[in-house]
């Protein structure tokens, strides 16, 4: 059970940012709204439902606030446990950790196009259900539309800047997480939106004002000739003597329809169209206070009426005329269209220019990162005064660091190399020396003892005692110690020109393959007095024949093999103990096993081993053997290797080498 008492606020946060947002848009947007949809004067304090349009409006405002929240609440749930969950026992926690982390590259860009997209595709789905007239609906969904990108795209950002502290917090869990938003996208998520709701609004506003100065005019022109027309008609005794009046009225070029309204309420249009429930609403209940001017639901739709007198009451006569027409709201669709395009196909390259300037260094740095063929000396032209300018100025500067620091690596590496090799050598040189002084104190012995035998072979010569036995016998004597001098010989001559041999550089290639064979006895000639000095013994099971061939250097194999044995000596402590040699065949490889039964490897070296130049020895060692080692099996052979340890109970490395492509290794039957 997660407990603690300093719980983060961040959900709360978001929301509270939301409603401020929405409020305030809210807030802003009231008093244009009569203006941008053409309201009729009187319609916001009119409550034809009991509901005036002010506490439609507010109540509508509110619902939308009220499901924001739900919704932000149930999407955002448990995102407050980020800091939770990091100081209780993460390594249980991490899966939660990272749907947190999703949580926050995704649920801001699926909020915003909710938004924007939900609330306008549900408003148009209502209004095609209800049938609302097509002008009044591209109206309402033009407002809601600017009144929700304006919300979306600051909760956006706002949501964002919150949430990207829990993703720093939080960084070490994963880079990256959630679906992916390139630049490009995210400057159109940005800019198309907010571009477009701009373009409509202005083209709502310039609409607006232009409805309302045609229905001044168009409503002074109605007036006049509807009274001229109905000038001499003082009284009416019947329905007829209006529509004669009418059939003279005609206006070419403009939508209109006369109507006669009866003293008993009774609804009559010449045309048989009926007329809409606002338009009549506005007739009965509002259009004397404003001198006989009717509206529709918007100004639109308007008409204008008088009364006369006549049988049974007053007669209503009223003629309902359209302000707006097809060629004007065409114009404004078209104009908004073509600049949406015009602008979208700039945003679009310009973006494509933005984010392909960025991915170019964002590709360099990834491929130097990783370790790509990078051209050091290839840098990025500027092509650019500005902030990517800077980022490519910045690459540069990286790359001349980067060929500076591989220089100094390099020089540095061959130091390590050459450092390593003369400390081995230092410490063969020691064992040589030891192994040569048997030798050669056999072949001073048997120089003495030749010497004593020529000088008595000498004084012979001239004595008649001396028989033809006696002369025989010094000479094979001599020739006994000739032979066993040469033996000697020959055993310095093998360890001298083993010493010699692997003094020369790593890089430097004597031929192209070795057999099994050279390999073992250069082997054994170099261990041998670092096995015998510290009471170790090696036993060696070759399963495979000694003539096969392994293409490469021998040097820098016998080199790798003199860190493994050495390890593996060191790893008894002085105490001494027993070493396997193993080779078998592996497929098309060969596979070395070199195990002792010493101390292991400790855990917390297990995972640097091979890595890093790391050492158990203290200032007796460098760490570079095993770390040059592992680079020797896998670059200049194509091989791999590995260890198996476990402390108390011993080491086993695994070396794999391919054999060469002329001779392949059997196994030994």
């Amino acid at each position: 059970m997660l407990k603690h008492n300093d719980k983060t606020k961040d959900k709360l946060k978001i929301i509270f940012i939301y409603n401020i947002i929405y409020i305030g848009i809210a807030v802003v947007f009231y008093p244009l709204i009569p203006r941008l949809l053409n309201y009729p004067p009187g319609i916001i304090d009119y409550k034809p439902l009991g509901v005036s349009y002010f506490q439609q409006y507010c109540i509508i405002i509110s619902v939308v606030i009220f499901l924001g929240i739900i919704v932000l609440n149930l999407l955002y749930k448990g995102i407050d446990n980020w800091k939770i969950l990091l100081e209780n026992n993460i390594g249980n926690n991490i899966n939660e950790i990272l749907a947190i982390r999703k949580k926050c590259f995704n649920l801001p860009y699926v909020i915003y196009f909710a938004q924007i997209v939900l609330s306008t595709l549900i408003l148009f789905i209502v209004f095609f259900i209800i049938k609302t007239p097509f002008i009044v609906s591209f109206k309402i969904i033009t407002v809601i539309f600017t009144f929700s990108t304006l919300g979306a795209v600051a909760s956006l950002i706002f949501s964002k800047k919150i949430l990207s502290k829990i993703l720093l917090s939080t960084y070490k869990f994963g880079e990256k997480s959630g679906f992916r938003i390139g630049i490009k996208n995210k400057i159109f998520i940005h800019v198309i939106p907010i571009f477009m709701a701009s373009i409509l609004f202005t083209s709502l506003v310039g609409y607006s004002r232009l409805i309302e100065d045609k229905s001044e005019w168009m409503y002074r022109v109605f007036k006049e000739k509807l009274e001229q027309s109905f000038r001499d008609v003082t009284f009416i005794n019947n329905i007829n003597e209006i529509k004669e009046v009418f059939n003279v009225i005609d206006f070419r070029g403009v939508k209109y329809s006369k109507f006669i309204i009866d003293p008993s309420d009774k609804i009559i249009t010449l045309d048989n169209n009926p007329l809409d429930k606002m338009f009549v609403l506005y007739l009965k209940n509002l259009s004397e206070k404003y001198g006989g001017r009717v509206y529709g639901a918007t100004g639109e739709i308007q008409g204008v009426i008088i009364k006369i007198k006549g049988i049974n009451g007053l007669w209503t006569i009223g003629i309902k005329y359209d302000v707006t027409t097809n060629i004007l709201i065409i114009t404004f669709l078209g104009t908004f269209i073509m600049l949406l395009i015009l602008n979208s196909i700039v945003l679009y390259y310009f973006s494509s220019s933005l984010s392909e300037d960025i991915s170019l260094v964002a590709q360099s740095l990834t491929n130097l990162a990783e370790g790509e063929k990078v051209d050091l000396d290839q840098k990025i032209p500027v092509t650019s005064n500005d902030e990517i300018g800077d980022l490519v100025v910045a690459f540069n500067k990286i790359l001349d660091l980067e060929k500076e620091n591989i220089r100094k690596i390099h020089e540095k590496h061959e130091m390590l190399i050459q450092s390593e090799r003369l400390a081995s050598l230092g410490q063969m040189i020691g064992g040589i020396a030891h192994n040569l002084k048997t030798p050669i104190m056999s072949i001073a012995g048997g120089t003495e003892a030749l010497k004593d035998l020529i000088n008595e072979y000498r004084e012979s010569v001239d004595d008649l005692n001396v028989t033809k036995e006696d002369h025989l016998e010094i000479a094979g004597e001599m020739l006994e110690w000739v032979k066993e001098i040469k033996s000697h010989c020959a055993y310095m001559s093998d360890i001298i020109s083993a010493v010699k041999e692997q003094a020369v550089q790593m890089n430097y290639s004597s031929g192209y393959s070795f057999t099994l064979e050279e390999l073992v006895k250069r082997i054994e000639i170099l261990m041998k007095y670092e096995l015998k000095k510290y009471n170790c013994r090696i036993e060696m099971d070759i399963q495979v024949d000694l003539q096969t061939e392994i293409e490469g250097e021998l040097n820098n194999l016998v080199q790798v093999f003199n860190n493994l044995i050495l390890n593996a000596i060191q790893a008894y402590d002085e105490q001494g103990g027993k070493i396997d040699l193993i080779i078998t065949a592996q497929n098309e490889s060969i596979e070395f096993v070199v195990r002792d039964y010493g101390k292991g490897i400790a855990p917390e070296i297990k995972d640097r081993l091979f890595k890093e130049m790391v050492t158990t020895k203290g200032a007796k060692g460098t760490g570079i053997g095993l770390y040059m080692s592992y680079l020797t099996v896998k670059g200049k052979f194509g091989g791999n290797i590995w260890f198996e340890s476990e402390q108390g109970e011993g080491t086993v490395f695994h070396l794999t080498v391919p054999v060469s492509k002329n001779r392949h290794n059997t196994e030994v039957s």
